[in-house]
């Protein structure tokens, strides 16, 4: 191996070495993961892509339906509640012993429709996701929060707007707002990314139709990359 190549080998090994220090560092660590939130549009970066970034949050016109579910910690779960950083975090002892073992809530987005319409009605979130390759959103978290959360009598929990432009989540009982939970206020210690599938609109325009899972492939003919349906033609292209 000649010195050129030698250097240029070292110099990728080097810089593969920041980016897996790096992301270890950057992981959940206040300050720097941009506020990780129930809905906002995320961009996976780095070269094992586990560094997240927040790049926006599109304006909802209506309330998204989300489930509320109270977990009991595991051990694992419980490892990673712990290993997140947050100096307001809640104490929380654990103990596999324990017959009253501490629990965490589940926050899952699952009006999928209504959360692609918003998307496609922001016209600068639209075009953000339809041109990024890793742009994806945040549909479920697992978080704590000191506030006491009671879901007795509820019928309904959607994400609303906020007067500060974001979402908070709110508990109904019927017509009747009964709780608001700002993602301020908790600790999210794990959460779901998802990715967007497009296709053509009666106009012919490239939109979001659906969201999926990571690891999931769009129902067809749906396709999780925008550039693809910018080659196909419509019928009455011909």
């Amino acid at each position: 191996m000649n010195d050129n190549k030698r250097y240029i080998v070292c110099m990728l090994l080097s810089l593969l070495f920041i980016e897996c220090t790096t992301t270890k560092q950057l992981q959940f660590k206040k300050g720097t993961t941009n506020n990780i939130e129930l809905g906002v549009i995320v961009k996976k970066e780095g070269v094992l892509k586990n560094n997240i970034e927040v790049k926006g949050i599109p304006l909802l016109t209506e309330k998204l339906k989300v489930t509320i579910t109270q977990k009991e910690f595991t051990k694992t779960s419980f490892a990673k509640y712990n290993s997140i950083y947050n100096s307001q975090k809640p104490i929380v002892s654990y103990s596999d012993d324990s017959q009253n073992k501490p629990t965490y809530f589940e926050v899952e987005l699952i009006d999928d429709i209504g959360y692609a319409t918003a998307i496609n009605n922001d016209i600068s979130i639209r075009e953000y996701v339809k041109n990024s390759k890793d742009a994806g959103v945040i549909t479920k978290i697992a978080m704590v929060t000191m506030a006491t959360i009671d879901m007795t009598g509820v019928t309904a929990s959607f994400i609303e707007d906020t007067a500060n432009k974001t979402y908070a989540v709110s508990l109904y009982k019927k017509e009747e707002l009964v709780q608001t939970i700002n993602f301020s206020e908790v600790v999210i210690f794990e959460y779901q990314t998802s990715y967007f599938c497009y296709g053509k609109n009666e106009r012919g325009q490239v939109v979001v139709m659906d969201i999926v899972e990571e690891g999931k492939s769009c129902k067809r003919p749906l396709e999780r990359k925008a550039k693809k349906l910018n080659t196909i033609k419509r019928l009455a292209d011909y």
